[in-house]
């Protein structure tokens, strides 16, 4: 199993909904490790201020792409609860992780 260490800042969600929204995100990037195999550690940072987010990725000490993930709250929301709206998530950061690492 992937080593994932989340950081994140909220402006405007709510503490519960904070935690359920962390929570998705380690888990579906715990997959993509398992899936892909292309990473054993992650250090993620995921910035959300009125309601816009925005996640950065260093993968196994790899960060070649600076310009942040730009994720939408409400998809986020509906990962908590939707399988399509997870697997829409899981593609973004895959490929987001991919140009992360160069590749």
């Amino acid at each position: 199993m992937a080593d994932v260490n989340l950081t994140a800042a909220f402006s405007t969600v709510p503490a519960g909904e904070q935690a359920e929204i962390k929570r998705t995100l380690v888990e579906t990037i715990e997959q993509l490790a398992r899936d892909d195999g292309s990473f054993t550690r992650a250090r993620i940072v995921f910035t959300e201020s009125d309601e816009r987010c925005g996640l950065t990725a260093e993968l196994d000490g790899v960060k070649k792409e600076g310009v942040p993930l730009q994720l939408d709250l409400e998809q986020l929301e509906d990962a908590k609860t939707s399988a399509s709206a997870r697997a829409q998530l899981k593609e973004a950061l895959r490929l987001y992780f991919r140009r992360v690492q160069g590749k």
